[in-house]
């Protein structure tokens, strides 16, 4: 722990945005879950890779270098653009047709994974962005990451609060949303906006098996543990932090990727949260 709070000074961006974003993140997975809509999570994390892969190819331009905040700030902007176009399409699709979108989930991912690769190939350590964003890795953070990770959580977690009624029952059931009065097309836009810009952020920051994993897993985690909807809104993103912050400490103790302990030990817990519902249920 001593060697922890030594480190501090060094990665407290990083750690501060994992931390963050471990809290944010499972807000926008609820969503995802309540419309058993779950590899739609990989697939909008997959489309802002690709985002971010198309922006490094396209920032190579002889006025914008690679290591350029210009050439940064590119890429994140396609990551967001697309991680928003693909979850409010999704939205859309399911509030109209309520057609299920594994197939084209499924698509998006494959698409979005073979064309990363492609346009970064034949790049200067084009092959080497591309895995760091698909395996994760956190130590990339800057201050300004923090902020916008800050932002980001104040905003999802006020429309959580303020807005909590009409945001659940237009995921669980648009059709009655809609009968009661809700614009259901503005909650597509905006919440799809925000899931896929969140998530677009969180590659940028983190990568996809950490934007992934802490989108779903604190979610499960906390309705294997929950009796109802509302405990799980506050309980995913506790489950989210806790596991974060112990994943953080162990592996910097163990000198481990902190990224995909943190993924590892949600994993872990999730079957054994389930065994001691289940075992609950008997007693």
């Amino acid at each position: 722990m001593d060697e922890f709070l030594l480190a501090w000074s060094l990665f407290h961006d990083a750690w501060l945005v994992a931390l963050l974003l471990a809290a944010v993140l499972p807000l926008c997975g609820i969503v995802l879950v309540l419309r058993h809509q779950l590899f739609l999570a990989a697939a909008i994390g997959q489309a802002a890779t690709f985002g971010i892969a198309l922006g490094t190819a396209l920032g190579l331009a002889p006025a914008v270098t690679p290591a350029s905040s210009h050439a940064e700030a590119f890429s994140l902007l396609l990551a967001l653009l697309a991680g928003s176009a693909t979850a409010v399409t999704a939205m859309r699709t399911l509030s109209t047709t309520g057609s299920p979108l594994e197939t084209r989930s499924a698509w998006i991912f494959l698409a979005g994974a073979a064309l990363s690769v492609l346009v970064c190939c034949k790049l200067p350590h084009g092959l080497e962005e591309v895995h760091r964003l698909t395996m994760s890795s956190l130590l990339g953070a800057s201050p300004g990451d923090v902020w916008i990770t800050a932002a980001l959580l104040v905003l999802v977690a006020t429309a959580a609060a303020t807005r909590r009624r009409a945001l659940l029952l237009w995921a669980i059931d648009p059709v009655t949303a809609q009968v009661q009065g809700a614009r259901v097309f503005t909650y597509d836009v905006a919440v799809g906006t925000t899931i896929g810009a969140t998530t677009g952020f969180a590659i940028h920051a983190t990568g996809l098996l950490f934007a992934f994993g802490l989108t779903l897993l604190p979610v499960l985690l906390a309705r294997s543990l929950a009796r109802s909807v509302r405990t799980v809104v506050w309980l995913a993103p506790l489950c989210g932090v806790l596991g974060t912050a112990a994943s953080l400490v162990l592996a910097h103790v163990e000198d481990l990727p902190p990224g995909q302990v943190a993924v590892g030990l949600l994993v872990v817990l999730l079957p054994v949260a389930a065994l001691l519902r289940r075992a609950s249920r008997t007693w």
